[in-house]
């Protein structure tokens, strides 16, 4: 694996390829209504195969960002697959995700039987998935968790081994109220112990979604034997590494201890989060400004490194420099700088659209600023994604380059990345 501060000793160094022969890249699918996705035709094969170019890939799965549908735009929200060897792993399940995963890695087996082509059964396409890890709690980073817990069941998700969920714990207070907002403070409630929250972590979030969907999930365990979903899935928070002290080894934090900081991104070295025989993650805090905690993963592998921003500002207080030093592949989340100067000219404090504009300018990163943050971190390649709007142009995303010397990318939905040397090629 990559060597990466938090991975342990045993991840070990190696010389990855220059130019192209280290990346390839392949844009899979235009489009959510280029056919049905949740069925292939007649010589179809699947966009995303088992054996790539690449021992290590990631799929972008959805590329564009914000609680809001963009008109004309294809796009799904934020999501992503890491891919190594045969295991994967998913990176936030924005709305429109599942479609999407479906759409790259969902083929059965057929037969044809005069002329009439059948499904045999049913796909267990995701029975290698190990993971999901969650950035933050937005709605465009887990809209489609719900259907990924009970669909992805039937899918396999757990049919090897226990699937792992990782998310932020129980933020501990709600964002600053701008708005001056002064309606209902919606507030989730746990019996054991008995308390209430305005900001659920993600536990009691999946909890709740489970009661939530009670009747669906009842059903399908009894009338189509579908698994027992609470006993399959091992949930686990990202609490305040700064609460508590941290044993050796592999740790996440006690749930129990919410994130308390004064300031939503406070300076802090990078802590590892999971660790299994494919990849080793790190977390560190990122600047979503109010919502908070917000995450950036980094994903260091035999093959090389890959980075995911999550939703954040351009000032990390250097932790993202920290997270992604020297990484080959960084994901980052970018706004188009020209559509926020168009969209917001002479708004002022006060007025309906400021709180909009604060958030935008503050807990996001624009096209002026995504490249020069790059640079800092010292990465090879920087891939666009979370776009916003997701109707930009293309050509203006690409303005991000500025201030970067690296290789820019602006993802598309279904685009395959490949990390490392192809498949086949000396690793000396």
């Amino acid at each position: 694996m990559h060597s990466h501060k938090g991975c342990g000793p045993k991840v070990l160094r190696r010389t990855l390829l220059k130019g192209m022969g280290a990346l390839a890249v392949a844009p899979l699918m235009a489009g959510l209504g280029a056919k049905n996705v949740f069925a292939s035709q007649p010589g179809d094969k699947p966009r995303i195969g088992n054996k790539g170019s690449h021992n290590t890939r990631l799929v972008l799965l959805g590329t564009t960002g914000g609680m809001t549908w963009w008109p004309g735009s294809t796009r799904a929200s934020n999501s992503q697959a890491l891919l190594v060897g045969d295991a994967m792993y998913i990176i936030d399940l924005g709305f429109g995700s599942c479609a999407r995963l479906a759409e790259a890695f969902n083929f059965g087996h057929f037969i044809t039987i005069g002329g009439q082509r059948t499904q045999l059964e049913l796909s267990t396409f995701l029975s290698n998935m190990r993971a999901v890890f969650f950035t933050h709690l937005h709605m465009d980073h887990l809209g489609d968790y719900p259907t990924f817990l009970e669909i992805g069941a039937r899918a396999g998700y757990a049919k090897k081994q226990p699937l792992v969920i990782i998310g932020p714990g129980d933020r501990g207070r709600l964002d600053d109220n701008l708005s001056g907002y002064k309606g209902t403070v919606i507030q989730a409630e746990s019996c054991n112990p008995p308390f209430t929250t305005p900001t659920p972590g993600t536990k009691m979030m999946t909890s709740h979604i489970l009661q939530a969907f009670a009747q669906t999930f009842n059903d399908c365990a009894q009338d189509e034997g579908y698994p027992d979903i609470p006993k399959i899935i091992d949930v686990r928070e990202i609490g305040d590494p700064t609460a508590i002290p941290w044993p050796s080894g592999f740790v996440i934090p006690d749930p129990g201890k919410p994130w308390t900081s004064d300031i939503t991104c406070p300076a802090m070295t990078p802590f590892e989060i999971y660790k299994d025989d494919r990849l080793c993650v790190t977390a560190i805090l990122v600047d979503h400004y109010e919502v908070y905690p917000a995450f950036a993963f980094r994903f260091d592998t035999e093959d090389g490194s890959l980075v995911i921003s999550g939703d954040t500002g351009p000032d990390t207080r250097g932790n993202l420099q920290k997270l992604a030093k020297g990484a080959d592949v960084l994901v980052h989340e970018v706004i188009d700088d020209f559509w926020i100067k168009a969209s917001f000219k002479g708004v002022k404090a006060g007025e309906p659209a400021w709180p909009l504009y604060h958030h935008v300018i503050t807990a996001h990163t624009s096209t002026a600023d995504v490249g020069r943050v790059a640079q800092q971190c010292g990465v090879k390649t920087l891939v666009l994604s979370h776009i916003a709007p997701a109707n930009a142009p293309v050509a203006r995303l690409r303005l991000a380059q500025q201030n970067f010397s690296g290789k820019l990318i602006v993802g598309e939905d279904l685009m395959e990345i490949g990390i490392g040397k192809p498949q086949g090629r000396s690793k000396a």
